[in-house]
């Protein structure tokens, strides 16, 4: 074969592995690249006005700045967050559906219920850890009681006298530490959430609300209610007036929740380590840290595992005080 056949040969071949080379890489360019080419989809596990979704909204604005993309956000409440994952777990693993996971959701709804629609492990990738938060009790300002004390007075002379609403089962396991602790009987009362719970509470026909202090900070700062007990280990800065459980007389009284970004297991890892990327960038940003803190959220972020190891973490923890207290969905 003459020489410049094979030389063609040789140079066809060096073109055909370029060629092959380029394809092969160009998936991984489109993924880390070109995502997101359109609107990405947050699901919230909680209907407007909860705390959930206003974490969601005060970060959305600056995450689609990031991401140069539309962030929709679409609320899903109910079944204890049931309904949100199990939306996030089945959707496409593209990265264009991602959902606010709070621990109470995640991490222990499968000690709540014989069966779930996901494995909180298994079904999920997780992009990073939000805040976390603690929880505030609150009464109605001109008829509630006047401190924790009282209130605990009352529900032990008249076991189930006291009401406490609330949205989510870690509250329910803090009111239920509250009442081992104390010798106490409460009348607890679920809600979907405290746009259902704080007609009831202002209207006097609920003895005390609990929620974060995301959702409570604006209430009681306009005296609509007032705040008689934190769960956190110390007074939140934003609530400075507000008292720990502990220091009201239950020492080593502690229990507060957290929120993170899951996405469905199998989204790419390119994809995931962008959205992860943009997440803490965003917490970073003066105004979100601001306002985040404002409400008394303590700012977390850090890599995907950190959230990955608060869930399992906190199955081994919680799951097993909640399977002792007899805690069933209602």
């Amino acid at each position: 074969m003459p020489i410049r056949s094979n030389l063609r040969l040789v140079l066809w071949a060096q073109l055909l592995v370029s060629a092959a080379g380029v394809a092969g890489a160009t998936p991984a360019l489109a993924q880390g690249d070109a995502y997101p080419s359109r609107p990405v989809r947050l699901i919230v596990p909680f209907p407007p006005g909860g705390g959930g979704d206003k974490l969601a909204r005060t970060m959305a604005p600056r995450l689609e700045a990031l991401l140069k993309t539309t962030l929709i956000i679409e609320n899903k409440g109910g079944g204890n967050g049931n309904i949100a994952l199990q939306a996030v777990a089945t959707a496409p693993a593209d990265g264009y559906t991602v959902g606010l996971a709070i621990m109470d959701h995640i991490a222990l709804s499968p000690f709540l219920y014989d069966k779930v629609p996901f494995d909180p492990v298994r079904d999920f990738a997780p992009i990073g850890m939000v805040v976390s938060t603690p929880y505030v009790f609150a009464v109605e300002t001109r008829t509630g009681a006047a401190d924790l004390a009282a209130a605990i007075a009352r529900a032990k002379k008249n076991p189930g006298s006291v009401s406490v609403g609330y949205p989510t089962v870690s509250v329910r396991l803090a009111t239920e530490m509250l009442q081992r602790q104390a010798g106490a009987a409460f009348n607890t009362i679920p809600y979907r959430g405290i746009a259902q719970g704080m007609p009831d509470l202002i209207g006097g026909r609920l003895d005390f609300w609990a929620g974060t202090t995301v959702t409570m900070r604006g209430l009681i700062d306009s005296g609509k209610v007032r705040g008689v007990a934190i769960t956190s280990a110390r007074r939140s800065p934003a609530l400075p007036d507000v008292p720990t459980i502990a220091e009201s007389g239950y020492p080593g009284f502690e229990l507060v929740t957290w929120y993170g970004l899951v996405a469905p297991a199998g989204t790419p890892a390119t994809i995931v380590d962008k959205l992860n990327r943009q997440l803490n960038a965003a917490l970073a940003t003066p105004d979100i840290r601001k306002r985040l803190e404002a409400d008394g959220a303590l700012v977390l972020g850090g890599p995907p595992d950190r959230l990955g190891q608060a869930i399992r973490d906190d199955m081994a923890r919680l799951g097993p005080m909640i399977k002792q207290a007899g805690i069933q969905p209602e």
